[in-house]
């Protein structure tokens, strides 16, 4: 029978959370009294530094079960056993405070016994019981309502506190238990199991680092590998372009035609432009006594430079001045364009390679 009745005991019971970082214990100060005796009970509520406890049930305080008053009830054997609340007077809350006189106790009525330990926290308090029922009395422990990292949630256990209580001038058993003072939280050892998650984020960082070298590499080398496939143009000596350039505006035969002052143009631009690429001077923008005066002085000799201002003031002339120089001028001065070109060209020294 008290198989039965312990199993019906734990269908009301809700089961407590098995991942919650809270447990709920305690028990009676004696195991055995004699009916009428004063006795206490000490809840012990032990919970992670971050769990704050908000609540307790206060329906245990009601609900002390006598074994013996049960089964007595029990008239039908074939139906379930109905607990049978007990005679008992609850003479003191200890710390606890019940203000609005309703069993409800919330935070702030709930005072404790704090014994804190490098991780833990023990909440207890201490209630005073008289027991009138004789046999076996059950005592349930309250289910805790609790707040974890902003979460609020409900644990409660399924265990319960046994007291005998022995008629009076009954035998009563001898007491095995004594009171004894609040000892500190044994601490389980440090293992190196404990240390698992650290080792596991160190090694997902070292995974994510050798991930990202391995991207930054593989781009660079990609990019220098694209940038080494695309071939620059080849770079055409400013000479070859001169020439190519003198060349066909002879073919053109534009003085021939009339067009003088285009043909002095042309020829005037394409020397002035060979200046610019040949000597990096500004020979585009600027005038011809700039030109003589103050750029090419002493990049080329008194000869070239002489050619080279006669070809320019001719052309200044023909385009401002609109002279009409003689025919055999225009032949001359091409002649002259393409000597001064050739003879002034940088020539290459042959790689060693060659």
């Amino acid at each position: 029978m008290k198989l039965q009745l312990i199993i019906v005991l734990l269908i009301l019971i809700q089961g407590g959370s098995s991942l919650a970082q809270i447990s709920i214990s305690g028990g009676w100060q004696k195991d055995t009294i004699v009916i009428g005796d004063e006795v206490g009970f000490i809840l012990n509520i032990e919970a992670d530094k971050d769990v704050q406890v908000l609540g307790v049930g206060a329906a245990f305080l009601d609900s002390i079960y006598s074994a013996l008053a049960s089964i007595k009830a029990q008239a039908d054997t074939s139906q379930p056993l109905i607990p049978q609340i007990a005679d008992f007077e609850l003479l003191d809350l200890g710390l606890w405070e019940d203000s609005g006189e309703d069993h409800v106790f919330d935070q702030s009525e709930l005072n404790w016994t704090l014994n804190e330990s490098q991780n833990k926290i023990l909440y207890q308090n201490t209630f005073t019981f008289r027991l009138w029922d004789p046999g076996e009395i059950i005592m349930l422990y309250p289910p805790v309502i609790y707040s974890q990292n902003g979460i609020q949630d409900q644990y409660s256990v399924s265990e319960q506190a046994r007291i005998i209580v022995a008629p009076p001038g009954g035998v009563m058993p001898r007491d095995s238990m004594n009171i004894q003072e609040i000892k500190p939280i044994i601490e389980e050892p440090v293992k190196l199991s404990d240390y698992m998650i650290y080792f596991i984020l160190l090694g997902l960082v070292l995974i994510g680092g050798l991930i990202y070298w391995w991207y930054s590499n593989y781009e660079k080398n990609k990019a220098a590998k694209q940038a080494a496939q695309i071939t620059p143009p080849p770079v055409v000596p400013a000479h070859e372009i001169a020439l190519d350039k003198l060349n066909t505006l002879k073919s053109q035969q534009l003085w021939q035609k009339g067009k003088i002052k285009e043909y002095q143009s042309q020829l005037t631009y394409i020397v002035r432009e060979y200046l610019e690429n040949r000597y990096g001077i500004l020979a585009l923008e600027s005038t011809t006594a700039e030109i003589i005066n103050q750029h090419i002085q002493g990049l080329l000799d008194g000869k070239d430079i002489a050619s080279l201002q006669r070809i320019l003031q001719v052309a200044d002339l023909v385009k401002f001045a609109k002279a009409k120089p003689e025919d055999d001028i225009h032949e001359s001065f091409m002649n002259e364009a393409l000597i001064f070109v050739d003879k002034t060209k940088i020539i290459e020294s042959p790689s060693a390679d060659e």
